[in-house]
């Protein structure tokens, strides 16, 4: 469990879940009478945005080194700054990561507000490059999506301990 960030009156806690799959099909083969390999063009190839691939596009280090980016680089204060009432909220953020594991197109999929959107954007786009996904044996440029749960807590107040 990942050690609460404190900030005014507000304890902030960053989860990470597993990367998410996302399965579908890539975008020319959602047409019907896709094109075989032997018709592809080069680039065409190298446009398109696969939604299903063999293996995802991950965070180089994996979900430890995912984790440790993010307590490292989260600004806890944003939360607390715009006075976020306790509870546990998860963002989803949609992104495409290409052959270069360059992240862009960075998309929040929730609306929770209270600048959790814009923080968890703001940490994409800083950090490293991804190792990208792979298709038949071969990198490609692929969609992916990401929830990070933050979880708000109240600090209780310190009680006294001697009246008058």
């Amino acid at each position: 469990m990942p050690a609460p960030a404190k900030t005014g009156n507000y304890s902030l806690l960053i989860f990470v879940f597993s990367f998410t799959t996302y399965f579908a099909l890539p975008l020319s083969a959602q047409n019907s009478g896709s094109p075989s390999k032997d018709t592809l063009q080069l680039n065409e190839e190298d446009s398109k945005v696969f939604e299903k691939v063999e293996v995802e596009a991950s965070f180089p280090g994996g979900e430890t080194a995912w984790r440790r980016f993010l307590e490292q680089n989260l600004n806890a204060a944003v939360l607390a700054n715009k006075r976020a009432p306790a509870g546990t909220y998860t963002v989803v953020v949609q992104f495409v990561v290409d052959k270069e594991g360059k992240v862009s197109d960075i998309t929040p999929l929730t609306e929770h507000g209270y600048g959790m959107e814009e923080e968890v954007v703001r940490i994409l786009r800083k950090a490293p490059r991804w190792k990208p996904a792979v298709q038949e044996g071969r990198t490609v440029k692929a969609y992916r999506k990401q929830p990070v749960t933050f979880v708000v807590m109240e600090e209780e107040k310190k009680k006294r301990k001697n009246k008058d």
